[in-house]
């Protein structure tokens, strides 16, 4: 670890401490930050990912959309005369891509069983015949008729629900469970990708004389088709909220400084963006065209051989092991508030066998960033650094 800077900003009143005392800010740059691949989980998150951009510093990415609808509550009857629509709503502010271009889908049947609770980002369904197709303009929300684009389905999800409905050994479920497998979103084009909402997904059932209700998702989740490797700034290094990349470093470097736990007043661990490779990288772009953005990330101290589990969703927040850092689309910043976690290392060690490591969340959204690196071609402001303000005795 590099120690950049000490700065003494002067003595603290008497009301404060001891009047021999001093404020001492010390920076030291964190050395060694690199990238590892812990690619994750894509299902059972707020959202899941569908759609196609080629980006143009992030490489081309191509998500593919997987659902299952839950069977109609037994006080619901699905007739033989009832349309099905599927209403899918997403984020426009976390659109990756040219925000009011057309995105083209396929709807595909799946062709296996799939648990979304352990589907890895990397993984893909094996799908079996395409049903129809239907596209995504500027808008926030589409309901796609199901009975005119994929009737066959539609009467499958029908049976199965009358047999549930009308079963009294609870087989049909089971049946459903396994051999039912629902629909993938299947892009064509390559104009945005879309992330859709867990809660606001639903299958719509209308009746031309009774009344229309809706049906939950069963399971949910997608999988990332990441183009080959692109070519970053030297200095920067990508970080994504899909684990593929997640950033990695071994110490604060605090053991440089002359620090006791009761003289600590605050220590904040700073990383910064390489906002003009960001931004200058989508100038040949149409204007309308954006990378979805994270307003916060996590810092983990965890074992290194248990990723991806042991750092992501799960562990609760702000406690020495997981806590959540801000982000300042101002100055292109992530910082940490780590002062308790020093003070912990500060009094018992570092913990043997662990690493730190930096992610952004893993929500289901596909984000990607770039995180500028303690390399020689970065300048000494922009290295990743922890800032530790403190109290010192003169007379010490």
């Amino acid at each position: 670890m590099g120690f950049s800077a000490c700065e003494n900003p002067g003595s603290v009143g008497s009301g404060l401490t001891d009047p021999t005392s001093e404020v001492v800010r010390d920076t030291v740059t964190i050395n060694g930050l690199t990238s590892v691949d812990a690619t994750s989980y894509s299902g059972e998150k707020n959202f899941f990912s569908a759609g196609r951009f080629n980006d143009p510093l992030f490489g081309s990415m191509d998500a593919i959309g997987y659902l299952k609808p839950n069977l109609p509550a037994s006080s619901d009857t699905m007739k033989a005369d009832a349309e099905m629509f599927l209403r899918l709503m997403y984020d426009l502010e976390q659109v990756s891509g040219d925000t009011i271009g057309t995105q083209q889908f396929d709807l595909y049947q799946i062709n296996q069983y799939w648990r979304d609770r352990v589907l890895k980002v990397d993984r893909e369904l094996s799908l079996g015949q395409k049903l129809g197709e239907f596209s995504v303009g500027s808008e926030d929300s589409l309901m796609i008729n199901l009975s005119n684009l994929a009737s066959e389905w539609v009467d499958d999800y029908r049976s199965w629900a009358d047999s549930v409905r009308n079963d009294t050994t609870g087989t049909a479920d089971s049946s459903y469970v396994y051999d039912a497998h629902g629909l993938a979103l299947v892009p064509q084009n390559s104009n945005k990708i879309l992330p859709l909402y867990r809660d606001s997904t639903r299958f719509v059932i209308q009746h031309p004389e009774a009344d229309t209700f809706d049906v939950s998702l069963n399971r949910w989740g997608y999988y990332l088709d990441r183009g080959g490797n692109s070519t970053f700034p030297q200095g920067s290094i990508p970080l994504h909220s899909t684990y593929e990349n997640v950033l990695n470093f071994k110490q604060l470097g605090i053991e440089q400084l002359d620090i006791q736990p009761p003289g600590l007043s605050r220590a904040v661990l700073v990383l910064h963006e390489n906002t003009s490779a960001l931004e200058q990288s989508l100038n040949g772009e149409p204007s309308t065209t954006k990378r979805a953005k994270e307003q916060v990330a996590f810092l983990h101290l965890a074992d290194p051989e248990g990723l991806p589990d042991n750092i992501d969703p799960g562990v609760p927040l702000n406690n020495p092991t997981r806590l959540q850092g801000s982000y300042s689309p101002d100055e292109g910043v992530f910082r940490f508030d780590v002062t308790t976690l020093v003070e912990n290392i500060i009094r018992n060690g570092f913990p043997e066998g662990r690493e730190f490591f930096v992610t952004l969340p893993n929500d289901g959204v596909i984000k990607s960033t770039l995180i500028m690196t303690d390399s020689d071609q970065v300048p000494d402001g922009l290295k990743p650094k922890i800032i530790i303000t403190s109290l010192k005795n003169i007379n010490n």
